[in-house]
């Protein structure tokens, strides 16, 4: 190894402990902002489902994702990631349930279940996708996708109002925003998965 790659090791295990640091600080602020701005966060369903939800998510990803990742206890329940994956499925789908919302706006062992939870699933989630071959993120990431695709769409197309606390208008437009996630979650999978795809076009060869 020669001098310069010696010293570059160095200097990234030195900066390791700072990065996670940061990590985990931003992770504190995002649940720290979640709950401190609730009041505007959860003003309107849009903010409530696309904002705080995944704002709490993150915030636990960043603050316990790499010791849940590690852990040998939790691996030890999360065969093949099964768990995680499936509790994906179903906190995600049981709060996109619009008097789950209402329930969280009024009464305090809502709210503190639904920040419990989205943050849970923020710790364990990197650590359920590690653990899981190709054959079984792409199912679960097939219903999840197709979930809140459907949902989206319920919120858009239903008549009445699905949700007291929340005008229609509001409830069509989070609609509208849950069918872009599970667009955004399918192709990001595809990125994370196939990095092929991302990778830019080689040019075409000049003959002379």
């Amino acid at each position: 190894m020669s001098p310069s790659n010696a010293a570059g090791n160095v200097l990234e295990q030195r900066d390791r402990p700072r990065l996670r640091l940061f990590g985990q600080i931003c992770g504190a602020l995002l649940l720290a902002g979640a709950f401190l701005f609730r009041g505007a966060l959860e003003k309107t369903m849009l903010g409530h489902m696309v904002a705080q939800l995944p704002m709490i998510f993150l915030g636990g990803l960043l603050l316990f994702g790499r010791a849940a990742r590690n852990s040998a206890v939790l691996a030890s329940y999360d065969r093949h990631g099964l768990t995680g994956l499936t509790a994906l499925l179903l906190i995600s789908s049981y709060w996109m349930i619009p008097r789950a919302l209402e329930f969280s706006l009024t009464m305090p062992a809502y709210e503190a279940a639904k920040f419990a939870s989205w943050a849970l699933l923020g710790a364990v989630l990197p650590g359920s996708i590690a653990r899981a071959n190709i054959v079984i993120q792409l199912f679960f990431l097939g219903n999840y996708c197709a979930m809140t695709a459907i949902g989206g769409m319920l919120y858009q197309d239903v008549p009445e109002q699905l949700c007291n606390a929340y005008l229609k208008d509001d409830q069509a437009l989070t609609g509208a925003f849950l069918i872009i996630v599970a667009v955004a979650a399918a192709v990001g999978w595809c990125i994370y998965r196939f990095p092929a795809l991302n990778a830019p076009t080689p040019p075409a060869p000049v003959r002379d």
